[in-house]
């Protein structure tokens, strides 16, 4: 058979990068200064200054002025590649750096604000303001590092600063404790009860799946720089954040400020450990990134921005102050989400169809004893005077012989009301199976069970 020939507009598109057109590097310059100008003005800003280290670079305001515009030179420095030319490289690295540290700086100086709630963890307060100080030094000293760079890189790239210089900064202190008044009728919601219960449930699996970090938070450097990036990286830590971002997005949106959550206290302190948690993977995944993508793969300036954070303090930032501060909140949000369930639990009693045919064997008895142990609840199966452990597989078993010399088409199970929902569901579709042993599709609402 003859190979098919191929398409003129794929030619078209496997040669796109040799239509682009490459401009001199000092064209480059002039599409920049127009861009990089407020950038420019900062960085001269803070060279001026008596003291940035106290004063500007511990200021959110200056500190979201910095994020803004390093953040937007980047973009144009990637749009053009600069990270693959080698006289802009330095350039391009020093503004990534000062964007990563000016925002792992406002989140801590957010975590900072808030740290008067830590009192609620096992650990004094004091632990968390002592390690936070001190990171926040090294983010100020990184920045300042940083932008001494720019200046280098202005002089020696010939780029031109704007004619304006910035204002001096506003002192504009925010008291803290002090809210508009309570003025919005509280939203109704019959289902808040059950949400409140899921997203606690929730929470407790997260806790479950970051045991690895209570497990290396306590290595040193050289130990931790060789579990990096093949045993822990920033995907791994994207992933939890991600999973508390959706966790405090679904309380914000169906619990906050509803009636409920004043008549449990105890939920505004689960909902601000979510709030701290999110910030602190923030940090730490943004940390973990440029370990990885500015040291740990080498290139023609890694020994520059080595000198402005070395990669061990990234390391003890991430691991000994940001991930081991988020343990404690783990301990102690697993404890208030505990403490939820067991005081929200519903007890109800189902009749439920015995799977078609073939009844409790070994597939359908896994799949209960499964939706049993993902919430974590006491669930009976009842079977005349008999009663069986629905979390176990071997008591599932047995009860699946006694119920076939029964010839019973139906049990009963009793216990938390979530767990049962999740069987009756299960039930609906003869357990995942069809009538011959064979797996059928399950509801998505129990794709855990695959």
């Amino acid at each position: 058979m003859r190979d098919q020939p191929v398409s003129e507009d794929f030619l078209v598109l496997f040669d796109a990068d040799r239509e682009q057109k490459v401009i001199s590097e000092e064209e480059f310059g002039k599409l920049l200064e127009p861009i990089a100008g407020q950038f420019l003005s900062l960085a001269h800003y803070l060279h001026e200054a008596e003291n940035p280290r106290e004063s500007e670079l511990l200021h959110m305001g200056f500190i979201a002025n910095v994020i803004k515009e390093s953040s937007d030179v980047e973009h144009f420095l990637d749009v053009y590649s600069a990270r693959n030319n080698r006289n802009w490289i330095l350039f391009r690295e020093a503004a990534a750096t000062i964007k990563n540290f000016s925002k792992t700086a406002f989140l801590l100086a957010e975590l900072k604000k808030t740290a008067r709630l830590y009192r609620r963890v096992p650990r004094p307060v004091e632990d968390f303001n002592e390690k936070a100080e001190w990171a926040a030094g090294l983010f100020a000293d990184a920045i300042a590092g940083a932008f001494e760079i720019v200046l280098r890189e202005q002089k020696r790239l010939k780029l031109n600063l704007p004619s304006t210089r910035l204002p001096a900064l506003p002192r504009v202190k925010v008291p803290g404790e002090i809210i508009l008044p309570h003025t919005i009728e509280d939203p109704e919601s019959t289902d808040v009860t059950h949400t409140v219960k899921k997203i606690a449930n929730r929470f407790q699996e997260i806790v479950k799946k970051v045991e690895w970090i209570g497990q290396i938070v306590n290595f040193d450097v050289d130990g931790l720089s060789n579990l990096i990036p093949s045993k822990i990286n920033e995907r791994s830590i994207r992933r939890v954040g991600a999973n508390l971002h959706n966790l405090l997005s679904w309380y914000d949106t169906y619990i906050f400020g509803n009636r409920f959550e004043s008549e449990y206290q105890v939920l505004k302190v689960f909902r601000t450990i979510l709030s701290a948690q999110v910030n602190l993977f923030k940090i730490a995944t943004i940390l973990s990134h440029f370990y990885e993508r500015h040291l740990y793969i080498m290139t023609p300036v890694s020994a520059e921005l080595e000198k402005i954070l070395s990669s061990g303090d990234i390391l003890r930032i991430t691991f000994h102050f940001i991930l081991s501060s988020s343990l404690k909140l783990f301990e102690t949000g697993g404890n208030i989400a505990a403490s939820l369930l067991d005081e929200l639990v519903e007890i109800v009693t189902y009749e439920l169809p015995v799977p078609k045919d073939l009844g409790f064997h070994a597939r359908p008895s896994t799949r209960v004893a499964k939706v049993v142990k993902h919430y974590g609840a006491d669930v009976k199966m009842l079977v005349d005077d008999q009663v069986f452990d629905a979390s176990s597989i071997l008591w599932l078993l047995s009860a699946g012989g006694y119920i076939l010399t029964k010839g019973l088409d139906k049990v009963r199970f009793r216990g938390d009301k979530r767990a049962l929902d999740d069987l009756k569901l299960l039930a609906s579709c003869n357990y995942g199976e069809t009538k011959d042993g064979k797996d059928s599709p399950l509801p998505e609402a129990l794709a855990y069970l695959n």
